[in-house]
């Protein structure tokens, strides 16, 4: 069944067709009374009509304007208004009791006006065709077009963000991994407790989090001291009875104006509040921002802040949360023991998932120069352990803030590398590899375990 506006145009159309065709029989009869199909002037000019019908509409209406003009032969030929039988040429019949009736006249008009209605037919067809790609492009430009210009505004606003914080998490961790092993700045202390290195922290968090006033203060006695040991833009004092503080105090975690429990800590003057926890549970000082755009009050960068700070207290605690890595594990590097202690604190904390990657050498020739070569290829953020045994040689790589993807990521890269440089691949090469998740809980079983799984026990 055709649709209501395909059947509506058929109809006027049709009407168009009976409409032009009368008008021109019309008009012919105007021209010469007595022959108004004009059958005696030698050409069937009549014909024009339905050719021109069935050039513009096709065939079938072609043919119906050509029945037009045969039923107005027989209407006025019944009636004697057309001319007589030897003024029509020698393809000229008559009936008995009819007017003249012209073969050659009508037979040619029909075979010219089917002709012209096969070729609107055909060219019509090809222009609906042209009309429905045309419109597909037309609607994959506007789609296009729009899709460009959300690039042209993700892109804006990727640049912005750059510009306001150029530097990446992993970024940040880099520069801070270091930060406390390399430093000793005079700061507050609490007992043998120093906060290193707090100042180039402070900067490093207001670069990532966009702060614009921000202070760190040291814990001493269960409550964080009065004075300052870094800050950022103007200084401000410190209000210990602030309910946003004694929140963040007791709960031992970021506070912020937007997620604050209680009612009077959300007109705090301050916005953010975050205690430096070390993987031990014990407080070493609280971070306090007093004022950072609004836009840069969400969760993605409060999470962020959360990261650092956890990554930070731990680098102070370094020899306090690595204590027991090394006790277990006496050839444990001590990078590699206190980047496992922060990780283990993070996917503890803040649900950030890192991962650890075990890579087995046999113990030969060949396979120590593969085995230095992946070692040479470590990623900046990465730490390792290589294990040397009789029959083995094992490569423990730490990969931070690195779940399952990344993991498959770094393994094909590795892969692909030896077989550009050496033409194996890790089966050719009998390259054992084993994967786990940085544990939240009981990270010496695990990390023992996954030792004996490599037969590296240490």
């Amino acid at each position: 069944m055709a649709p209501p506006g395909t059947t509506r145009r058929r109809a006027v159309t049709f009407v168009e067709t009976v409409v032009a065709t009368l008008a021109a029989l019309g008009a012919c009869a105007v021209f010469d009374p007595h022959d108004p199909l004009l059958m005696a002037t030698g050409f069937g000019w009549i014909w024009i009509v339905p050719v021109v019908l069935a050039l513009r509409y096709g065939t079938l209406f072609g043919a119906c304007s050509g029945l037009i003009v045969l039923a107005t032969w027989y209407v006025l030929g019944s009636g004697g208004a057309l001319p007589h039988p030897g003024a029509l040429g020698p393809g000229a019949v008559s009936a008995p009791g009819s007017q003249p009736f012209s073969v050659s006249f009508f037979f040619g008009g029909f075979v010219l006006t089917l002709i012209s209605g096969q070729f609107g037919d055909i060219w019509t067809a090809r222009l609906r065709q042209v009309r429905v790609a045309n419109d597909y492009l037309s609607e994959k430009l506007a789609i296009l077009t729009r899709n460009q210009f959300m690039l042209r505004l993700s892109h804006e606003r990727l640049e912005h963000d750059l510009m306001s914080r150029p530097a990446t998490l992993r970024d940040s961790l880099v520069r801070l991994r270091q930060l406390v092993l390399t430093q000793d700045l005079p700061a507050a202390r609490q007992g043998d407790l120093a906060l290193r290195g707090a100042q180039p922290f402070l900067d490093t968090a207001a670069q990532a989090c966009r702060f614009e006033r921000a202070s760190i203060y040291a814990w001493r006695g269960g409550e964080p001291l009065s004075e300052a040991v870094a800050s950022i833009g103007a200084p401000f004092e410190l209000d210990p009875d602030d309910p946003l503080i004694r929140e963040a105090l007791e709960s031992r975690t970021l506070v912020d104006v937007g997620s604050a429990a209680q009612q009077q800590a959300a007109r705090s003057r301050y916005v953010v509040c975050v205690p430096l926890v070390d993987a031990q549970k014990e407080p070493i000082g609280l971070v306090v921002v007093h004022s950072m755009p609004f836009l840069a009050l969400n969760h993605d960068n409060l999470q962020f802040l959360l990261v650092l700070c956890h990554f930070y207290s731990d680098g102070v605690r370094h020899a306090a949360i690595t204590r027991e890595v090394l006790q277990a594990f006496a050839s444990c590097p001590y990078e590699f023991a206190l980047d496992y202690a922060r990780l283990v604190h993070l996917a503890r904390d803040t649900q950030v998932a890192s991962s650890l990657v075990a890579l087995v050498f046999p113990n030969d020739e060949r396979s120590e120069t593969w085995f230095q070569h992946v070692l040479r290829t470590r990623r900046a953020l990465d730490a390792q352990w290589a294990i040397r045994t009789e029959r083995h040689l094992v490569m423990l790589t730490l990969m931070p803030l690195s779940g399952e993807g990344a993991v498959d990521g770094y393994l094909l890269r590795i892969e692909e590398n030896m077989r550009a440089q050496y033409g194996v691949d890790f089966e050719a090469a009998r390259v054992a590899v084993h994967a786990i998740a940085v544990p939240r809980d009981e990270s010496l079983a695990v990390l023992r375990h996954l030792l004996e799984r490599c037969d590296a026990s240490v």
